[in-house]
């Protein structure tokens, strides 16, 4: 299968092939040419491949060959050759990569010179090649490409006109209306979403306030209790202000243990609303704290009515902020 490749490429050679300059020392020699673009722009890089078809009686000199080439206007970029052995024929290929950053316009790939000797004169002469056996020489033709530009000539057109969907607006008016309504549908379930979850959250919240005020009052009940059973002393007033503080910190998130009464109202004023409920939790923890802290002053409230001013600040809480 491979030997029957190199037999098509030595028949497309042929159709193609340029005579050397002297018929009767060059019949041999097959010459072809192809690049891998036949138009390229400004700074694009293509192959330029030369095939030399010739008989195995033939040597051709690839020794320093990259360096003497001149292709201007074009820039040799790089640069190889493969030999390849047929039986009684040769195939050179060279492959020359190209760029070119002239004016756009058709341009000649230019030709040169490759040199070969016949070995039977080589085996014969009695001196290296290039001394005593001169070398002959066969000319690659030139090759024309086209180097465009990317500039937009005055037929050129950015856009082309053509038509990518053909058919009647009207068919438009089903998928259109189909599409407005599912953008409804899906407005309408993400209300319907949204107001769930604040529901859910609306309920969490409440249940969590209910929860909060029962504990509250259920401590409350207890400090009350204690101070019945027994002679109520300053250290119950000190409980049921910590207490207060607590429900605070925990209904409104800010430290009101280690707030004044005066401050802890600022704050309150802050977070709600209510200045009453604001100015009532400073007046019980002002005489809760003046018992403890100095029972020589005037006497608050019994503990008794302590303990009531603390379940009515308990359940009269508002939570809105």
């Amino acid at each position: 299968m491979r030997q029957a490749g190199r037999v098509l490429i030595l028949l497309v050679v042929a159709l193609n092939w340029v005579n050397a300059q002297d018929a009767e020392e060059d019949a041999s020699i097959l010459v072809d040419r192809e690049v891998s673009q036949t138009a390229v722009y400004l700074g694009d890089v293509f192959e330029y491949k030369v095939s030399i078809l010739h008989s195995n009686e033939l040597a051709f000199i690839t020794e320093e060959l990259e360096d003497r080439l001149i292709v201007r206007p074009f820039e040799l970029l790089g640069f190889h050759v493969e030999q390849t052995d047929l039986g009684e024929a040769v195939l050179m290929e060279m492959v020359l990569e190209l760029v070119c950053y002239e004016e756009p316009g058709l341009l000649d790939i230019p030709s040169f010179d490759l040199f070969y000797y016949p070995r039977d004169e080589l085996s014969e002469g009695t001196g290296t090649a290039g001394q005593d056996v001169p070398a002959r020489a066969i000319t690659v033709p030139p090759h024309k490409i086209h180097l465009q530009s990317t500039l937009l000539g005055e037929e050129d057109q950015l856009r082309d006109t053509t038509l990518l969907l053909s058919f009647p607006r009207g068919e438009l008016i089903v998928p259109t209306v189909s599409g407005i309504l599912l953008l409804v549908v899906m407005a309408g379930f993400s209300v319907v979403a949204v107001r769930y979850v604040v529901q859910l959250r609306e309920t969490d919240g409440v249940e969590d306030q209910a929860q909060l005020q029962e504990e509250a009052l259920s401590a409350i009940r207890e400090v009350r209790q204690r101070g019945a059973s027994q002679e109520p002393e300053p250290a119950h007033y000190l409980e049921l202000s910590k207490m207060i503080r607590r429900y605070l910190h925990s209904a409104y998130g800010f430290f009101s243990t280690a707030l004044t009464p005066e401050e802890l109202r600022h704050e309150l004023e802050t977070n709600t609303s209510d200045g009453d409920f604001a100015q009532r939790v400073e007046n019980l923890l002002d005489a809760c704290d003046r018992t403890f802290f100095d029972p020589g002053m005037a006497p608050g409230p019994d503990f008794s009515e302590a303990c009531r001013q603390a379940e009515d600040i308990v359940q009269s809480t508002p939570f809105e902020a």
